[in-house]
């Protein structure tokens, strides 16, 4: 009876050699994944077992899953600031994002009952963490003050920061709003732009710096800040003042193409901003109210950076997000690919000399019947 042939030795090395070289490139990939999702992430708090961002709280603010208020269905987040003294943010935090462009896509409800007061509270901030760790404001900022919202624009013109304020409209209380922000960053060289809409109505603009070139790129916060209410400025800031308590939802960001940008012309130094004419409301079913034309109400007091301060406790919650940057995906990929390459050709080189040397695996060996 016939036995089997045994495979070729010579086949081993090549068939060793893919295996090798296809776990190399799969398990290189799939450590890369996370990192290539850092600059695209999105959160809806509709499943249990999504993780949330990095969490910024100062006190004893807090940051949870709760149904969502106004009509709308599914879950939201609920953000919420006691007015106890000590506490002054609740903010989840979206880092590992480049210098590049990208649209930030979120809604927000202020609830029927809220407070109108002279001051900021901040929903959404773009924020440049320095080298030197030095307190500086954010590059860009959301905020309703009074009863409108503002945007606030950071910039570094001969050491010192520059700021512009542009009006968006009035807050109305009991309304989702659903925002859009196309921003690309600038650079030293190069100007950048933001363009804003809200329920799909563009309501300001801005050309030129929007960074201070210096740090590492922008990271998104997105919640409630009351910079006023940080406990050193004192707490005549806090009387007659109730909780900050808003609701989040449908957040997601996405890096985009800078391309995809309208031109960008610097119309001075440091940019300037272009506020639009009121439009007409939008024709979906909760449209909003035309942005006011009053002139800009006094800007309140910016914030300074890190989540701690005298007095506060600072939580910041981790999540298995990826921190890393498209840089550092590529560069995993890279050498992962570069392995393979090296690994395949010796065992080419190696397989060759052996057939050179007339080495017997280089034959077939033949049984008898």
């Amino acid at each position: 009876m016939p036995l089997a042939i045994p495979p070729s030795p010579a086949g081993r090395p090549v068939r060793l050699v893919t295996a090798c070289t296809s776990a190399l490139l799969v398990a290189g990939l799939a450590a890369a994944s996370p990192a290539a999702a850092a600059d695209s992430v999105s959160y809806d708090f509709e499943s249990p077992s999504q993780k949330l961002p990095f969490m910024a709280i100062n006190g004893f603010g807090r940051v949870l899953v709760a149904p969502a208020p106004g009509g709308k269905s599914g879950q939201a987040a609920r953000v919420n600031i006691p007015n106890d003294g000590r506490s002054f943010k609740s903010e989840l935090v979206i880092k590992g994002l480049d210098a590049g462009s990208h649209r930030f896509g979120f809604a927000n409800y202020l609830p029927g009952d809220w407070q109108e007061r002279d001051l900021d509270t901040i929903v959404a901030q773009w924020f440049s963490t320095q080298d030197d760790g030095e307190g500086i404001k954010p590059v860009v900022a959301l905020s309703v003050h009074g009863g409108d919202w503002q945007l606030k624009v950071h910039w570094m013109s001969n050491g010192e920061i520059q700021e512009t304020v542009i009006p968006l409209g009035a807050a109305r209380p009991g309304h989702w709003n659903r925002w859009t922000f196309d921003i690309t960053w600038s650079s030293a060289g190069k100007p950048g732009s933001i363009a804003v809409t809200r329920d799909g109505v563009t309501i300001g603009s801005h050309q030129g710096a929007n960074n201070y070139h210096r740090g590492e790129p922008p990271h998104f916060r997105i919640g409630a800040y009351r910079p006023n209410w940080r406990p050193e400025k004192g707490p005549s800031k806090r009387v007659g003042a109730l909780e900050a308590v808003l609701f989040l939802d449908d957040i997601a960001v996405t890096s985009t193409a800078a391309d995809s940008r309208p031109d960008v012309r610097a119309t001075a130094p440091g940019g300037a901003a272009s506020r639009s004419a009121s439009p007409a409301p939008s024709t979906g079913a909760t449209p909003t109210g035309s942005p006011s034309t009053s002139s800009s109400a006094r800007a309140g007091e910016a914030p300074v950076g890190g989540d701690t301060a005298v007095g506060a406790t600072a939580v910041e919650a981790r999540t298995d997000a990826a921190a890393h940057g498209s840089a550092g995906w590529i560069g995993v990929v890279g050498g992962v690919v570069g392995s393979a390459v090296a690994l395949a050709g010796g065992a080419l080189v190696l397989l060759r000399r052996r057939t050179a040397k007339g080495s017997p695996g280089s034959a077939h060996r033949r049984t008898r019947t």
